[in-house]
């Protein structure tokens, strides 16, 4: 009996034991899965900024980096090694007094040379590294009211935009390369660039009131006809009011030349995700024709059928 007890107790340990390693394997199996599954989403490009118009921002990075590091070496060493130089000669009696007075450079002028440099040099770096480069949205989610969104901007110090733009893929069908606008790229492949980051829906938005009324009521809804140096910005409820924290809460900047930068059908993701706050408006809708002026509207009459009673 005592054989057989332990027999039974073998058979139903080793029993359990099978059991809980199969169900944490499917777990395992489970969440690995999962995770490749969002590892490779599939992500189509929103906008891309013309790789020709790096010439700019190129410069302007590259002439204020080389004047900072002027007047850096102006400040360090060269004031100081001719001025240590006249005394030098005075000590050994080759000059005299009046002549060490002419030779001394004044080191205060290399200080305000350096201190603007420095400005113009934080102005520039600033500037450069917050030039978006790329914007993508998952495929699935084209047309619908909020986005996850990936940014890039361009790759310091030569800003260059990422690898992953210079990927082409045959078409064998068009026997031909097909654009980048075409391709579509994997979240593991966003993932691997350095200036590549992904944020949540509606956590990205426009940084100006003025852009967005200018979006919605103006272009209809179309960001692809805003121009210029759009400022975005890291959406914060408790951030303040203000130029100064208007610039502290700036991430990037979207600079739009022409509409051959936004992608075909990338409008109302854009839209959706960077212009609409309220979760209300519906991009479906034109922008600018819905909302604000039907209410409007509603109120005029209501207020037009009192004064008649």
């Amino acid at each position: 009996i005592d054989g057989c007890y332990r027999l039974h107790q073998n058979i139903h340990s080793s029993f359990v034991t099978q059991v809980g390693t199969t169900m944490l394997n499917r777990r395992t199996f489970s969440s690995s899965s999962k995770f490749e599954q969002d590892d490779e989403r599939k992500w189509t490009l929103l906008y891309h900024r013309n790789t020709s118009r790096s010439t700019y921002p190129r410069a302007l990075f590259g002439l204020s980096t080389f004047n900072f590091s002027y007047w850096t070496w102006y400040v360090a060493d060269f004031t100081p090694s001719l001025n240590a130089s006249a005394h030098e000669k005075l000590a050994l009696g080759q000059i005299d007094p009046a002549t060490l007075e002419m030779m001394l450079i004044d080191p205060n002028m290399g200080y305000v040379g350096l201190g603007i440099g420095s400005m113009i040099w934080l102005g520039a770096f600033f500037y450069a590294k917050q030039l978006v480069s790329a914007i993508w949205a998952p495929k699935h989610t084209i047309d619908e009211e909020r986005s996850l969104l990936a940014v890039s901007t361009l790759k310091l110090p030569f800003l260059t935009q990422p690898k992953i733009l210079g990927r082409t893929i045959y078409d064998p069908e068009s026997n031909d390369f097909d654009k980048v606008e075409n391709i579509e790229f994997t979240e593991s492949e966003l993932k691997s660039e350095s200036s590549v980051e992904i944020f949540a829906p509606g956590e990205l938005t426009l940084s100006e009131d003025q852009r967005k009324h200018d979006v919605i009521v103006k272009f209809d809804g179309e960001v692809s006809r805003l121009r210029g140096h759009i400022s975005l910005k890291k959406e914060d409820n408790e951030a303040n009011d203000g130029l100064m924290a208007t610039l502290l809460q700036q991430r990037y900047l979207l600079d739009i030349e022409s509409e051959q930068e936004i992608m075909p059908n990338a409008n109302p993701t854009l839209y959706n995700s960077l212009v609409l706050n309220d979760y209300h408006l519906n991009a479906n809708k034109k922008g600018g024709r819905h909302g604000s002026k039907k209410e409007e509207k509603t109120k005029r009459k209501k207020g037009s059928r009192k004064r008649n009673r």
